[in-house]
């Protein structure tokens, strides 16, 4: 009775707001656990690391302040060592007996450097002079404050008995005392350089060189005494002050000087810290955690809260399942949920509803089951005799139960005939009926009978004695726990003629003359035909083996695009074009490949004859300029037969000094080099040379063509504009091909333009850069232009215009720029002139054509 109260009790409670109880009480319940420990243990560890940080601290002020100390001596080393101290020390001698040291005050002493080398912070308050002796010769204020009176008196100096610094007590406050010897210009000793340094607030502070915070406090302390003789701070530690009195709000720290050996003081090094700084970091630290901690817990308890709302709308999901398919599935009604009671007891109880109504269900669908299970049986008749399949089912000892309408029309045998014969010897040949009964008793064997099957090819007979392949598949079938076997027979006679065709298609490659390789996409070679051995030998591999590094790139290069790409090889066997074909799905690529060395020879032998005619060409257009070229010639070698007549005059009749005759030579020598140039030029245009493809400039060829016919373009009186990119035009040719294109195309505008006025004769040659990165040359005249009609015909051979000439100018011309892979084009405007222009490739090296 309490136990159904205690569960309709909890029934009612919602399933988030019994998590949120027991979360806060299990969160309370480890915190009041966990936070006396946990706050202990830090506050402990707090106190390790802080321990280690102040003593790091104190260890990292004491070294700044030796530094800052030897920066002193370092002071006194340069002063005594400096030319000047030397300078001084041999003009002024100090008397043995002298009743008082020289004191400067307000102005430099003549034996320091005149300039600034000092710190500007922590200043020494005096340098003095002291003589071999120990007596204060001379003294230099660099302050206001007067030189201690126990330091006047004759060895009333405290220095070290090595030089170098001495922490002392003067006057009851510490000072640095730094000593170096100085020495004259004959390197005698003379005395000591004295730097005495007040060790007050502004020397501690300088020596932390802006490292120490506003909480940290440097000072100097006496042991003996236990008192503060100096402090970083003094506003907040005076000296004078006792130690004991600092012990309750400071934490220090004391270390011993490095090397201060002459001292016979027992000074030490204090590091003072606030506690009050370190208490509230410590309780921050611990606020800190509790705060953390505080802030995971309401998480996790957030979490859990959150974990059974999700939880618990679960549980209401599967209610409403459960409810539905109570009503759906198992055609039963439950009584409505309660919407604020706790879901995890209500679908206890909704599953035990459930339980019910599934026992009650189960006991319908058995019945249910049985009947469409003779259903499914006169089913399963149907599909074996409409089958398109022969299918048998046989027993244990492979003896004929069923043979369906297809195997009866396929074998030609009722199912009276087959019932219980040996399917082996009914429909199979000798060796597949044997092959078959082993299968058969193999599956017997078969500890596992269900969803185990045999697919095989067997050969089958027919009544009429064909032979028919088929494919066959066995498989067991228990029922009413007595093994039996169902056989599909399936006639793949048509398949078998398809796959004989296939491999005659598989074997056409190898019966091919020309070489037909297979590479996949690892550059392997997995296939590889008879007439491919010139080219394994040229890659020095064989079939399965990789092809070499630069050809598997060209085979990923085609995977990669998808494109074909042809290319040629030259092996010892012949010439090779070699087509990369791709197939993308199967990953890779075919490789048919075509001897072209005989087309290659007969191309070698036309371009051989095509040079021959561009030679005969150039010598015929060379016979046309022959009376330009020679009046071009004859100019300088009149130039040089005048001045070599005035030098024979001049010699002959002893008249004009040196002078004139070195210039006249001077002369011959400048116009004998000009005759020599035109010959070189005709000499280039007009040798038969081996094609040679350079780098030559497209404007220096230019400014040649124009040179080569100079004479004709002024004795027709053609005004010429060049207009050349600048920089040059770089492109990779024949430049003596390139030049002959270029005087075609001249001597043609020159031509059109005879029956013109003077005047009006102009010729523009234009050089740049097209659109798609190609440079192009331009000629263009003022002509009365091209008829239409004859535009299509310019580039034919032996057509012409003119009265005289073979027509072959501009053929040839075209000849020479598709050979080296560009183009030509020509404009005409009837009356206006006439425009023609060569596209040549750039260069690839040049900017232009990186540019493009």
């Amino acid at each position: 009775m309490r136990k159904s109260r205690w569960r309709a009790f909890w029934r009612r409670i919602p399933l988030p707001a019994a998590a949120l109880v027991i979360g806060l009480g299990a969160g309370f319940l480890a915190w009041l656990a966990i936070d006396r420990q946990q706050s202990a243990a830090l506050s402990a560890i707090f106190e390790d690391v802080l321990d280690n940080q102040l003593h790091q601290v104190a260890r990292e002020s004491l070294i700044r302040f030796d530094q800052h100390r030897r920066s002193y001596t370092y002071l006194a080393r340069l002063l005594a060592n400096h030319r000047r101290m030397a300078d001084y020390l041999a003009n002024s001698l100090w008397p043995e007996e002298m009743p008082d040291y020289h004191i400067y005050h307000g102005r430099r002493p003549p034996w320091l450097p005149r300039e600034r080398i000092m710190p500007d912070v922590a200043q020494p308050s005096h340098v003095l002079l002291v003589d071999a002796a120990g007596r204060i010769r001379e003294t230099y204020y660099v302050t206001d404050d007067p030189l201690p009176a126990s330091l006047r008196d004759s060895g009333g100096l405290p220095l070290p008995k090595a030089h170098g610094s001495l922490l002392t007590l003067v006057e009851g406050e510490p000072y640095l005392v730094v000593s170096e010897p100085i020495s004259d210009d004959q390197h005698e000793t003379a005395g000591s350089l004295v730097l005495l340094v007040p060790l007050d607030s502004a020397f501690l502070a300088a020596a932390q060189q802006s490292v120490a915070s506003r909480q940290n406090i440097t000072a100097v302390m006496d042991a003996d005494a236990q008192v503060i003789l100096s402090s970083s701070n003094p506003l907040e530690i005076e000296a004078g002050i006792r130690v004991d009195a600092l012990r309750r709000d400071y934490v220090l720290t004391t270390q011993s000087f490095f090397d201060y050996d002459d001292s016979d003081l027992n000074l030490l090094f204090a590091t003072l810290v606030p506690r009050a700084l370190y208490r509230e970091t410590g309780q921050a630290i611990l606020d800190l955690e509790r705060r953390q901690r505080a802030i995971g817990a309401a998480v996790i308890v957030g979490m859990f809260v959150l974990l059974f709302v999700l939880l618990s709308a679960r549980i209401n999901r599967s209610l409403m399942r459960l409810q539905d398919f109570a009503r759906r599935a198992l055609g039963g009604s439950l009584a409505p949920l309660n919407p604020s009671g706790n879901r995890l007891i209500q679908l206890e109880d909704r599953i035990h509803d459930v339980i019910e109504l599934v026992l009650k269900a189960r006991e319908e669908t058995r019945s249910r089951h049985e009947h469409e299970l003779r259903e499914l049986e006169a089913l399963r008749a149907g599909v074996m005799e409409a089958s398109v399949d022969a299918i048998v089912t046989v027993d244990s000892e492979g003896r004929v139960i069923d043979f369906n309408p297809t195997a009866q029309a396929v074998f030609g045998r009722s199912l009276e005939q087959a019932s219980g014969q040996l399917l082996a010897s009914l429909v199979f040949d000798e060796p597949s009926g044997q092959y078959f009964q082993c299968l058969v008793l193999r599956l017997m064997e078969s500890e596992e009978h269900p969803g185990t099957s045999i697919q095989v090819e067997l050969t089958t007979i027919d009544a009429e004695g064909d032979r028919h392949p088929m494919e066959v598949i066995i498989k067991p079938v228990e029922l009413d726990r007595r093994l039996l076997f169902t056989v599909y027979l399936r006639d793949i006679t048509e398949r078998k003629q398809r796959e004989a065709e296939i491999r005659a298609l598989a074997a056409f490659p190898e019966e091919s003359p020309s070489p037909v390789l297979r590479i996949n996409d690892r550059g392997v070679i997995t296939y590889a035909n008879a007439a491919s051995q010139p080219l394994l030998d040229y890659w020095q591999c064989r079939a399965l083996q990789t092809l070499p590094v630069y050809w598997r790139q060209q085979v990923e290069q085609v995977l990669a695009t998808g494109r074909t790409q042809e290319m040629e090889v030259a092996t010892e066997h012949g010439i090779y074009s070699l087509l990369m074909a791709p197939v993308i799905d199967l990953g890779y690529v075919n490789i048919y490949a075509r001897d072209i060395t005989g087309q290659r020879r007969a191309e070698d032998a036309l371009q051989q004859r095509q040079d021959e005619l561009v030679h005969v060409a150039r010598l015929s257009t060379m016979g046309e300029m022959s009376t330009g070229i020679a009046h071009e010639l004859n100019q300088p070698l009149s130039a040089i037969a005048n001045f070599a007549n005035g030098c024979a005059r001049r010699l002959r009749l002893d008249i004009g000094g040196k002078e004139d005759l070195l210039e006249a030579l001077s002369q011959i020598a400048t116009q004998a080099g000009r005759a020599a140039e035109i010959i070189k030029r005709l000499r280039n245009l007009v040798t038969r040379q081996q094609r040679v493809r350079e780098e030559v400039d497209l404007n220096a060829l230019v400014d040649e063509v124009c040179a080569l016919l100079a004479h004709d373009l002024r004795k027709q009186q053609v005004a010429v504009e060049k207009r050349l990119v600048p920089g040059g035009l770089r492109v990779r040719a024949d430049a003596v091909q390139i030049e002959q294109a270029l005087i075609n195309l001249v001597r043609n505008a020159l031509d059109a333009m005879k029956t013109l006025a003077p005047l009006e004769r102009r010729l523009l040659i234009t050089t740049g850069l097209t659109a798609e990165g190609m440079a192009s040359v331009s000629v263009q005249d003022s002509g009365s232009g091209i008829h239409p009609a004859d535009m299509e015909h310019l580039f034919d051979a032996f057509f012409t215009t003119k009265e005289t000439g073979m027509g072959m100018g501009l053929a040839i011309t075209q000849t020479i720029i598709e050979d080296h892979h560009g183009k030509i084009r020509a404009e005409s405007w009837p009356g206006k002139g006439s425009t023609f222009t060569i596209e040549l490739p750039l260069h690839l090296d040049t900017p232009e054509s990186l540019a493009s």
